[in-house]
């Protein structure tokens, strides 16, 4: 700093109670070094006593006692006692030193508290003054919102409720404050309030430096020359001009601004609309911008010729900036499968504790704060719950001439699926319908009861007539894909598959339950030794037979058992050894399938239930042959059999007799899809035959319809037409997978879009468990696509859409193929110039999410934005996890095998990260999810956020009372889809200009 010329200063201080001393821009070495000057003239010459700085009031207590002789060095206590990092400066260091060794002399923070964004350090301080009281604890853990763009993000994210609950709070606390007659205790109070009442910075300065006054007779205050002018700064009242017209004389006051004519100079961007979202850049050799002294309000001006930036000031700022996430600690752990380590270093938020709860709801406010912080968060929600509307009902279950049906919260029975019904029962808040299952009867009706999310339910008994509780089995059931109770023909009991201990020990059996006796007893199911797998009892109508279902995903009927015979007979085996699938149900004295069994898209045949080689297929009868189709369901109706295909991922309905022969096919409304449970095992629960067919139908531009078909109908009636209809075309595509298969997919396009200009885009998939991919109305998908997205639904290699052989292509040794096929979607969309690197983003669910997470870790080159949601990220851990050691026994390989588990951990996110620029990461998943549990969530992104070298956010949300997705309630689901739509939005410009590539 070049010598500056003080005598005009010094002349007009003489009779002045305030000194403002404003700088030109922050974190200049030289204007630190001028405060520090003029502050000992005004002490030795002019007998001020006081120094006020640009930094919170709360802060600042400790900053002066350590001046007056606390113990602890300069550097750390002007850390923590200056906002802004205004401290982090030798200047400040050697000023805040020389005043100590002075004696004498006092320092205050004027400002609000937490870099003005978090009223935390004031509660804190407040509370050590005041009498104690219960709440207070829960009220600093709210309050105290970590650093400063932290601070404003996580409070953005806050919903409207917490919001205004944490300001009514913080007021209350303030007037505890006001009561206690302590002008500190007063003075924090009114920190407290200025947050709670979002009061203007320069008016809450403006009255601490008047509470200062009240103490000091002559004070020295350092803000930017923005606040100390007296002119108002683009319209709104200054420190300076607040100060000025509080004062007694206008001498009392004099305000000294500052320039340069050659020093650093930060330019800001915005990104988004997040709080302190900010692109910056440091320029050096710049000059200050001009100052008009007498337009500004200055008394004097001061040049201090060139200057220089405070070293590192800049470096923290990008620091700050990008990276608003809760620090996160790393721990040294190798975890070992199979003689096979990796380092572990997030291994602790696998606990559900204090420290590992905290750090989530803190992610979960900056994901929330990141993503809506700036959008219309109305709005979003609006689009949502509009399109959410069309989403697929569940249809009615038949029993003796009537229908059971969930209408909302209420339970109803009605002489038709959908007529006026009658009230059986109701659901008490925050509890969630998984299943129902009317005995055939039509007298008892029994339930599945979720309370959290989890997907783990309770059965409840009622009595139809009169709404009367009735005994019921404790036992836990881990989900609904077993299909809840399956009745006796005779309605005196019901078998059910459920927990034999806690959900984390994932070990399940068959129960039987006898109305009569409320006697719950382990029905002995003959399943292969040491399988997890699960387990649906299917009774015949006519009371004669019982097939148990098994697995989840290719069932197989592995045993049988007679009723009839002699002591009510036994299970024996029945289709066993097979790894194919074996999908029907009992039609008389045989077992009716679809089978991939020599058919690997599926044919029709029989078996008789009393066969003694039922486990060799070249016994069985067959009664529809393979076609071009893949066959996927097969339902008795009456005295008929429809059966369900697939026509290229479009859905197709055949009627057939019972001996197989055809009858007719069920015209639909389009090509679409026909709704069917996720497993394949869950259809098979479908209670006592209907008279009629009633399935839901959807296109991807039209919601989900009813409808019912009657043997021997020509068309099918519609029962409940489709809410939304989505302005957008739909067109076929194919990409070259590496090993020349076509891969097909859908494009969802809206309408009036330009196809010959890229778009933004969201490529969704699966691809795994021979699931298909369904052609649907998917209310979050189509809430994209109605703001403005290209939606493209790949049918990649592991699902079930094209048959067997599709399946077993992306299946254990090769599930990468899977991924592949991924990648060429996506580098197929970029070549044909649908889409562009900067404006495609990926999502999935489930193995869906683990699928984002190799595409995120292996390709983060061709994505904007990856969005797994409810994911499996840790392949590793999750082989000490029993559930998931079952899904990965039959998924992904051998977890006692090295080679395996060498293999695994090549497609496993949380083992793939390394340091790099990463897209922007949004991962959502739902605190009591049993499958997927959040600890992959919470080791991924805490892993992602240390690796990323680029500016894109990596964010995670837990949604609490929130599970897999089949359980969680209606409202956190809209949450959830809101926050995952407003990330698109965000990142792929939606209804905006197109973002800037990163």
């Amino acid at each position: 700093m070049r010598t500056v010329d003080l005598s005009a200063l010094r002349t007009l201080s003489e009779g002045a109670r305030v000194v403002a001393l404003g700088e030109a821009a922050h974190h200049v070495a030289e204007l630190h070094e001028l405060r520090d000057h003029v502050f000992r003239m005004l002490v030795e010459q002019h007998a001020f006593t006081a120094l006020v700085l640009e930094s919170g009031f709360a802060e600042g207590l400790d900053l002066d006692a350590w001046v007056a002789g606390r113990s602890g060095g300069p550097v750390e206590t002007a850390a923590a006692g200056i906002s802004y990092g205004f401290g982090d400066a030798v200047e400040v260091h050697r000023q805040l030193t020389w005043m100590r060794e002075h004696g004498g002399l006092r320092v205050y923070g004027m400002d609000l508290a937490g870099g003005s964004t978090s009223p935390g350090p004031a509660v804190r301080a407040l509370l050590r003054r005041i009498a104690a009281e219960p709440g207070d604890a829960d009220l600093l853990a709210r309050s105290d919102l970590g650093g400063r763009v932290e601070a404003a993000v996580r409070f953005a994210g806050l919903d409207d409720g917490a919001r205004e609950r944490l300001r009514a709070d913080l007021r209350a606390l303030a007037a505890r404050g006001l009561a206690t007659g302590d002008p500190v205790a007063e003075r924090l109070a009114a920190s407290v309030r200025a947050f709670a009442d979002d009061e203007d910075r320069d008016a809450f300065m403006a009255d601490t430096v008047r509470w200062v006054l009240e103490r000091e007779e002559r004070v020295l205050v350092s803000a930017h020359d923005g606040h100390v002018q007296r002119a108002p700064f683009d319209g709104v009242p200054t420190l300076g001009g607040l100060l000025g017209a509080g004062l007694d004389d206008d001498r009392d006051l004099v305000v000294v601004g500052t320039t340069f004519a050659s020093g650093p100079a930060v330019r800001i961007t915005d990104r988004s609309p997040r709080p302190f979202d900010w692109a910056v850049a440091l320029d050096e050799g710049v000059a200050s911008p001009p100052v008009d002294a007498a337009r500004s309000g200055f008394d004097l001006v001061l040049d201090l010729g060139e200057v220089h930036r405070v070293p590192g000031a800049f470096e923290r700022l990008e620091r700050d900036l990008a990276a608003p996430y809760p620090p996160t600690r790393t721990v040294d752990v190798i975890a070992t499968q199979a003689g096979v380590s990796v380092p572990d270093p997030y291994r602790w938020l696998e606990a559900e504790d204090d420290e590992v709860h905290t750090w989530q709801r803190r992610q979960a406010e900056i994901a929330t704060g990141t993503i809506l912080g700036g959008q219309d968060r109305a709005a979003l929600t609006a689009l949502v719950e509009r399109y959410d509307a069309g989403a697929r009902p569940d249809l009615p279950k038949h029993a003796a001439g009537r229908w059971f049906r969930a209408d909302g919260a209420v339970v109803v029975v009605a002489d038709e699926p959908f007529g006026p019904g009658r009230p059986v029962l109701a659901l008490a808040g925050g509890e969630v319908l998984s299943w129902l299952a009317p005995a055939p009867d039509g007298r008892i009706l029994a339930i599945g009861v979720c309370t959290d999310g989890s997907e783990h339910n309770t059965i409840r008994l009622v009595d139809v007539a009169s709404g009367e509780r009735l005994p019921a089995p404790p036992q836990v059931l881990h989900s609904a894909w077993a299909g809840g109770a399956s009745w006796q023909a005779d309605s005196g009991g019901f078998w059910f598959f459920a927990l034999t201990g806690t959900p984390e020990e994932f070990a399940q059996a068959t129960f039987h339950h006898t109305l009569a006796t409320a006697e719950t007893v382990v029905e002995p199911v003959p399943v292969p030794d040491g399988s997890r797998e699960y387990t649906l009892v299917q009774p015949s109508a006519d009371g004669r037979w019982l097939v148990a279902s098994h697995r989840v995903g290719s069932p197989v009927p592995v045993a049988v058992r007679d009723l009839t015979a002699p002591g009510a007979g036994a299970w024996r085996p029945f289709v066993t050894g097979c790894t194919g699938t074996v999908a029907g149900h009992v039609i008389g004295d045989r077992y009716v399938a679809v089978t991939d069994v020599g058919a690997a898209r599926g044919r029709v045949v029989a078996i008789p239930l009393d066969s003694a080689t039922p486990a060799d297929p070249a016994t069985w009868t067959e009664l529809v042959p393979e076609g071009p189709t893949v066959l996927r369901t097969l339902t008795p109706v009456g005295e008929h059999l429809y059966l369900g295909e697939l026509d290229r991922t479009f859905a197709r309905i055949r009627v057939l007799d019972r001996t197989g022969a055809p009858v007719g096919e069920v015209p639909l409304p389009g090509r679409g899809a026909v709704a069917a449970p996720f497993f394949a095992l869950t259809g098979l629960a479908t209670g006592a035959p209907a008279p009629e067919h009633l399935f839901a139908f959807s296109t991807l531009t039209t919601s989900w319809s009813v409808h019912r078909h009657r043997p021997g109908a020509p068309t099918a009636e519609t029962l409940v037409a489709p809410a939304v209809t989505l302005d957008a075309t739909v067109e076929a595509g194919e990409a070259p997978a590496a090993d020349g298969t076509l891969v097909p997919f859908h494009v969802v396009r809206p309408a009036g879009a330009d196809a010959g200009l890229p778009a933004p885009t969201l490529i969704t998939a699966y691809g795994a468990a021979n699931v298909p991919t369904l052609p649907s109305y998917q209310p979050d998908l189509a809430a994209y696509v109605a703001a403005g997205g290209t939606l493209v639904q790949a049918y990649l290699r592991g699902g079930g859409e094209l048959g067997r052989d599709w399946y077993l292509a992306a299946h254990r040794a090769t599930k990468h193929v899977r991924d592949d096929d991924l990648v060429a979607v996506a580098e197929h969309l970029l070549a044909s110039g649908r889409t562009t690197t900067d404006r495609l983003a990926v999502t999935g669910g489930s193995d869906g999410g683990l699928m984002c997470g190799v595409a995120l870790t292996t390709r983060p080159d061709l994505w904007r934005a990856v969005l797994p949601r409810a994911p499996l990220l840790d392949l590793v851990a999750g082989m000490r996890d029993p559930y998931l050691d079952f899904v990965i026994r039959k998924a992904w390989g051998d977890p006692d095998d090295p080679a395996d588990v060498r293999r695994m951990i090549g497609r496993s996110p949380y083992e793939l990260v390394r340091p790099g620029v990463l897209p922007a990461v949004y991962v959502q998943a739902g605190a009591n999810d049993p499958r997927c549990r959040p600890w992959h969530a919470r080791k991924l992104v805490a892993r992602l956020q240390a690796a990323q070298r680029g500016t894109a956010p990596v964010l995670v949300h837990v949604f609490e009372n929130a599970g897999h997705g089949a359980a969680t309630g209606h409202d956190v689901v809209v949450a959830q889809d809101v926050e995952w739509l407003g990330f698109l939005v965000r990142e792929l410009g939606l209804g905006a200009t197109p973002p800037t590539s990163r």
